[in-house]
């Protein structure tokens, strides 16, 4: 273990937040320690000044956690998903007086809080990379693309229903993939609504009762139906919630101000998802269709980086050009499992040659991706 682990395992230990059981309010600061773990959570407070805060993660169970802050608003400010047991993660958010919501663990479990003093944060500096115009511009193309994406999100998704509402279980199936595609594409910004990511896209693990669970709705209920049951029995209501949970997720985007912190972000965050989670053929588990979730993952990784590809290539030509160079191997990889316009291949199919070699390119394009933000000047 490093020195840098150790001290910042001892500064843990000194402070930690419990979101469980008998935990303690942390002191007021810029720093706030948190522990997720799996189980026993309870509600819990924290405290800290308004401004610039570092949250330091510590997954103290036995399970992947993740750890959210949720705004007032109900969307999402900042996440930390996938924090293995054992492992500290070092997650920076600025944060304007209020009471957050705190999601420790999984999306499920009881939520703490955190009790924000002080009015509205301080204002970010102006951004020394990146002038605020082109920035904007940026961002600007960004939220086109997401809003088209959520257009074409409404209509696939009428698709798949359409032929589950009809019973034609063949048709459902064929659908279900290419369902998958604007959602994952997008999924940096779609997640920042609270309220609709776990009814449209969580999976049988986020709950106590796993597959059973009333709660247990969306694309993998109906995924399960499908591919592990064979059919289409008793998923109207699915279909149904399916349906207005997407075009009130469309609704939301209209009028959604994008932060250029989260299109930063989310370019490696949709790679981190893909290394983390995603490689073990989770995602999808009744179909397999995984490589219809991954490769839209990859995509809208590097349409981010596409559209900020004017200003990296003026910062540093020779760090785009490592981009450049893993987006190409992981998509060389998935092309040889198919396309978006032929169908990909189930993900048993992959040759633990290629796994491997998938898994090591989006290792290395997550690294590369992690400096991003901070290359751009978009730290909180």
């Amino acid at each position: 273990m490093s020195p840098a682990r150790l001290a910042l395992g001892a500064l843990v230990a000194l402070s930690i937040v419990a979101c469980q059981s008998g935990g303690a309010p942390a002191p007021s600061g810029d720093k706030v320690a948190i522990a997720v773990s799996e189980a026993g959570y309870s509600p819990m407070t924290a405290a800290a000044p308004a401004g610039s805060v570092l949250f330091v993660i510590t997954n103290t169970g036995t399970d992947v956690a993740e750890f959210e802050v949720i705004r007032p608003d109900k969307k999402v400010l900042d996440e930390a998903e996938n924090i293995v047991p054992g492992f500290v993660v070092n997650l920076s958010a600025r944060l304007d007086g209020g009471t957050y919501e705190l999601v420790c663990g999984k999306l499920t479990s009881p939520r703490g809080s955190l009790v924000v003093s002080g009015g509205p944060a301080a204002t970010r500096p102006p951004n020394a990379v990146v002038d605020a115009a082109t920035l904007a511009g940026i961002v600007t193309a960004y939220d086109a693309y997401v809003k088209g994406e959520a257009d074409d999100l409404v209509k696939v998704i009428g698709t798949l229903t359409a032929a589950i509402d009809a019973g034609d279980v063949e048709a459902a199936k064929a659908a279900y993939g290419p369902s998958r595609v604007p959602w994952e594409r997008i999924e940096p910004v779609a997640e920042l609504f609270s309220d609709l990511d776990p009814k449209i896209d969580a999976r049988e693990d986020d709950f106590d009762l796993k597959a059973a669970d009333p709660g247990f709705t969306g694309y993998h209920r109906i995924e399960k139906a499908l591919f592990a049951d064979g059919t289409t029995d008793g998923l109207k209501d699915l279909t149904a919630g399916l349906r207005a949970n997407v075009a009130d997720l469309k609704t939301r985007l209209a009028t959604l101000a994008i932060d250029p912190r989260v299109m930063a972000r989310g370019a490696g965050e949709l790679i981190d998802e893909v290394a983390q989670s995603k490689m073990t053929g989770e995602e999808d588990r009744y179909s397999k269709l995984d490589l219809w979730s991954i490769d839209p993952n990859v995509e809208g990784s590097a349409k981010i980086v596409d559209l900020l590809r004017p200003v990296i290539e003026k910062l540093d030509p020779a760090y785009l050009q490592r981009l450049d160079g893993a987006y190409a191997t992981v998509d060389a990889i998935i092309a040889t499992y198919g396309d978006q316009t032929t169908g990909f291949q189930t993900f048993d199919k992959i040759s633990q040659t290629d796994l491997k070699a998938l898994q090591a390119g989006m290792a290395s394009l997550s690294e590369l991706l992690a400096e991003l933000p901070g290359r751009l000047g978009l730290e909180a």
